[in-house]
């Protein structure tokens, strides 16, 4: 599926993957603490799955921007 999104719509989705990374290992830590290991792992997949997801949106977005500024 391919998506269009305008600079700023890909800015705001980058800036929420990484707040939805920020919870998720704020959710595994807390976790941990309940010495819960299948929900640590289950938030720690989460927030490395939004971190991966976050630098590809990151990276289109760093190349957008050049381009803008290069026109």
């Amino acid at each position: 599926m391919k998506l269009t999104l305008t600079l700023d719509e890909v800015s705001a989705c980058a800036m929420a993957l990484l707040s939805k990374a920020q919870e998720a290992e704020e959710e595994a830590l807390g976790c941990e603490k309940l010495r819960c290991a299948s929900a640590v792992e289950f938030w720690q997949k989460r927030a490395e799955l939004y971190r991966k997801v976050y630098q590809v949106v990151k990276a289109q977005h760093d190349s957008w921007w050049e381009e803008e500024q290069g026109q």
